[in-house]
């Protein structure tokens, strides 16, 4: 056979986390050769490999998902404030993106998006609604994850420092909750009055 079907499982399993790994690779492995030696002299054998092969890469994501889910890799990603930026950042992104390309008008980019995000260049289809209630939504997240990390002493007797990378974002998430937010409360008060309603 050549391709080697016991080196290629070797591999999968280092796909799981260091700790699982570490406790419960070897006996994988070592479980996985003598079936795998038994099964070779019937004709289910393919199908016994490719079932092991899903098995394991359904483990490997979801003990990354217990790991991450235990919050130990996303609190040391946030407790960095410049990490918390860069998360801050990417999840202000859909809603930033589009407020840069309609406010200033960048013609391909807004004849671009206009077809992806509406049906007829007024109304907004799913992928609009999504993005729009999406992004809504991931401002303020945005926004508590990198003021948590402004907000975080080294220790009780030490002063906060104050990171330039979490003060522009803050600062520029928040000049984008408040267009936003306040755009649409301000046509909500519109439509409420019976002056306008989009």
């Amino acid at each position: 056979m050549p391709l080697d079907v016991r080196s290629l499982y070797r591999k999968l399993l280092a796909l799981y986390p260091r700790s699982f790994r570490e406790e419960l690779g070897e006996p994988m492995e070592q479980t996985f050769n003598d079936l795998y030696r038994e099964r070779q002299k019937d004709r289910g054998l393919p199908g016994f490999v490719f079932w092991m092969f899903v098995e394991t890469s359904v483990g490997i994501i979801r003990e990354h998902a217990l790991v991450w889910a235990q919050g130990d890799s996303m609190k040391a990603m946030l407790s960095n404030p410049t990490s918390a930026a860069i998360v801050s950042l990417i999840l202000s992104l859909p809603l930033g993106l589009l407020f840069i390309i309609f406010n200033f008008d960048i013609k391909p980019l807004t004849t671009l998006v206009t077809s992806w995000l509406t049906f007829n260049g007024s109304d907004v289809n799913g992928l609009g609604r999504l993005v729009l209630i999406g992004g809504l939504l991931l401002l303020p997240v945005a926004f508590v994850i990198n003021l948590l990390s402004l907000l975080k002493k080294e220790a009780p007797e030490i002063k906060r420092k104050l990171h330039a990378a979490n003060v522009i974002v803050g600062v520029l998430i928040l000049m984008i909750i408040v267009i936003s937010w306040g755009g649409l409360l301000v046509e909500e008060i519109y439509c409420l009055q019976g002056i306008r309603c989009d």
